[in-house]
């Protein structure tokens, strides 16, 4: 006696009645990156199985009907993202810092929110000249914190917090110099000299500052600054517009 399978039964109604059809609305679509969290190995041809697999017109196993509704699209991926903290010291008074955590609530008042929670955070200030009051709610040029500038900043008095997200790679995030003066990041987790560091741009640069005022002068072959620092950030003066690439981290 042979049963009926009545979810397939539903199933194949609406593609009957479209003479052989797929209605779009039943197309379900898979990733194949086997990275992912949501891979589909029975619609990858490179996956181990693929001679077996009922979506593979080759194979003995092969559906027509369920080949016919699956369709790839890898936008659909979903990944495991790790969540990686970087602390950062902050004295009191004037300084300039950067991050290499970009974070899921970037705005700056979320960011520097255990900053501002201890009502220690005065201004943040960019380097086109766009600042941010926590005292003043309606006055915000500084938006979202992005990894490829820096800032400064002043608190009333020292404090350590720490930024949590997902860490970029430095070799893989360019950070783009304009003629004049701007405020950059420096995005390794482990310092680096400064010479070392800036040396495909040096011919370019007019000069270089900590937030200690201490300063990096290549026509002079001059390097006060040392090593750039995780967590700081760094006023500097070019000639003219260059890309900036750091080093992978070590």
């Amino acid at each position: 006696m042979h049963t009926i399978n009545l979810k397939l039964v539903l199933f194949l109604i609406p593609i009957i009645l479209k003479a052989g059809t797929i209605n779009e609305s039943l197309i379900e679509y898979v990733c194949i990156d086997p990275s992912a969290e949501n891979y589909f190995a029975s619609a990858d041809p490179n996956a181990e199985n693929w001679d077996d697999s009922y979506l593979n017109p080759n194979s003995n196993n092969y559906n027509y009907v369920f080949a016919q509704s699956v369709e790839i699209d890898n936008s659909l991926c979903e990944y495991t993202t790790t969540e990686t903290c970087q602390t950062i010291d902050f004295p009191a008074g004037w300084s300039m810092f950067s991050t290499y955590i970009e974070s899921t609530e970037p705005h700056v008042s979320d960011v520097l929110s255990d900053l501002i929670a201890e009502n220690n955070l005065i201004i943040v200030k960019r380097y086109t000249g766009g600042v941010y009051f926590p005292e003043w709610l309606y006055t915000d040029g500084v938006g979202d914190i992005a990894q490829e500038e820096g800032y400064l900043i002043k608190l009333q008095e020292d404090q350590t917090i720490n930024i949590c997200g997902s860490q970029l790679l430095p070799d893989l995030t360019p950070i783009n110099l304009y003629e004049g003066w701007s405020f950059i990041s420096f995005i390794r987790d482990t310092p680096q000299d400064a010479i070392i560091v800036l040396n495909d741009i040096a011919e370019e640069i007019i000069i270089v500052k900590d937030s200690y005022g201490m300063a990096y002068l290549p026509s002079w072959n001059y390097n006060g600054i040392g090593n750039f620092e995780p967590g700081q950030g760094y006023q500097i003066k070019m000639n003219s517009e260059q890309i900036l690439i750091y080093d992978a981290n070590d």
